[in-house]
């Protein structure tokens, strides 16, 4: 047997070497975008929690404000009722107004159709 029956012929005349340069600058780059990926969530983590307590202070400032523009508005009930009371009403008229009860009462009547 010759050299030359034992030789496997190849796709490629010559195999290629893999150094572990190339392997290691492929490890470093997935975990720098691994790093950066991590970062990237934490971050957007804190700034939700940022966003959502800032909206939590918010909501709690508009119901006390909310809570005080509901007391004045009763207050001024209050007073708009008492201002319109029938007995005021007829206080103010015997007293600003020398008004008095009617000594003859006079219907008129309504013909019916």
């Amino acid at each position: 047997m010759s050299t030359r029956q034992r030789v496997v012929p190849r796709t490629y005349p010559f195999p290629r070497a893999e150094t572990r340069t190339a392997s290691l600058h492929r490890t470093v780059v997935l975990v720098v975008a691994a790093a950066l990926l991590v970062s990237g969530l934490s971050l957007l983590y804190l700034w939700q929690e940022t966003a959502i307590l800032s909206l939590t202070a918010e909501r709690e400032s508009a119901r006390a404000a909310l809570s005080s523009i509901q007391e004045v508005n009763r207050y001024l009930e209050f007073k708009v009722d008492r201002a319109f009371s029938l007995d005021r009403i007829e206080r103010i008229a015997r007293t600003q107004l020398g008004m008095d009860d009617p000594k003859i009462v006079r219907y008129v009547e309504i013909p019916q159709r």
